[in-house]
C-alpha cells in the first residue's frame, strides 16, 4: 500500500494527495467432488480474487475535503464444487467508483456528499468455468447520499 501526502507542492497543491494499493495472489486447492468419491477439483481459493487494485485521489485543507476512489477486483469463485453438476460458481470481475465531498461550515456544522457506485456495476455471478453462464445479474444502480452532521 501507498499512501502519499503532496506536502511537498507549493501553495493549495499540498492539501491533495493519494493513496494506491495493488494485490495479486495466486493459491490453488484441492476441492473433494463429494464425500464419497475420490474426485477432486483444483481451483483458487474461495472468495479470493487472483488480482485487485484500489486507487485513491483525495484533497484536504481541514475545511473542504474530497475523495475519487476506484477499486477493480478480478473474477473469483465462491463455490466448488457448483450446483447442479456445475464445476464452481463465482462472479465475474468488477470496477467500481466512489465519490465524497464535504464541507464544514464551522466546528459544529458540517454538509457531506456521496456517490456511490458511479460506475453503475452490475452483480454478475456465473456459474461453470467453461460456460461462463449468467446465473445471476442485477443492478442496484448509483446511489446519491447527502447529509448534515451537527456536533452539539
Amino acid at each position: 500500500m501507498l499512501f502519499r501526502s503532496f506536502t511537498f507542492l507549493p501553495g493549495w497543491g499540498r492539501n491533495f494527495g493519494t493513496l494506491l494499493n495493488y494485490t495479486k495472489v495466486s493459491s490453488k486447492i484441492n476441492y473433494a467432488v463429494s464425500p464419497t468419491s475420490n474426485e477432486s477439483i483444483t481451483d483458487d481459493l474461495l472468495n479470493l480474487s487472483p488480482k485487485s487494485w484500489n486507487a485513491t485521489f483525495f484533497y484536504d485543507d481541514g475545511k473542504f475535503s474530497a475523495r475519487l476512489s476506484g477499486a477493480k477486483r478480478s473474477g473469483f469463485i465462491t463455490r466448488v464444487p457448483g450446483q447442479n453438476n456445475n464445476d464452481v460458481e463465482g462472479k465475474n470481475e468488477t470496477f467500481n467508483v466512489d465519490l465524497s465531498i464535504s464541507y464544514k461550515v464551522n466546528e459544529r456544522l458540517e454538509f457531506t456528499l456521496e456517490g456511490v457506485n458511479l460506475t453503475n456495476e452490475e452483480n454478475d455471478q456465473f456459474i461453470s468455468r467453461a460456460r461462463n453462464s449468467v446465473v445471476v445479474n442485477n443492478v442496484t444502480g448509483r446511489e446519491y447520499l447527502a447529509g448534515l452532521r451537527y456536533k452539539f
